[in-house]
C-alpha cells in the first residue's frame, strides 16, 4: 500500500505525482506537524510514518535540487494546512 498524505480530504499518493514529506524526526517539528492536521482533524494522532504532500506547504519552504529535479524541504518548515482550503477541497468532492 503507498503512502499518502494525511491532510483531512486529500490523501494524494506518490502514484498520483505528489511529492510526500514523511512526518520529522525532532519531537517538537512532528509536534508542530502533528497540531496543523488536528486544526482540521482533531482526534487524529500522528504516527512515525505519517506524510504530508508539497501542497500544504508554502513555497517559500522549498528548497530546489536542480540537478535531480526534485524539491527538499527547508529545516523548519511547518505545514500551512488552510482549515477552509481542504474543507472546500472535501465539500466539492462529497457534492
Amino acid at each position: 500500500m503507498p503512502y499518502h498524505c494525511v491532510a483531512y480530504g486529500c490523501g494524494r499518493t506518490a502514484e498520483d505525482g505528489a511529492t510526500l514529506f514523511k512526518f520529522p524526526r525532532d519531537p517538537e517539528e512532528f509536534r508542530k506537524w502533528e497540531k496543523q492536521v488536528q486544526r482540521i482533524r482533531t482526534h487524529w494522532i500522528a504516527t512515525p510514518n505519517s506524510y504530508l504532500c508539497s501542497e500544504h506547504f508554502g513555497k517559500e519552504y522549498f528548497e530546489s535540487r536542480p540537478a535531480t529535479g526534485t524539491v527538499k524541504l527547508k529545516p523548519g518548515a511547518v505545514p500551512t494546512v488552510s482549515s477552509s482550503k481542504l474543507y472546500h477541497v472535501s465539500t466539492e468532492c462529497n457534492s
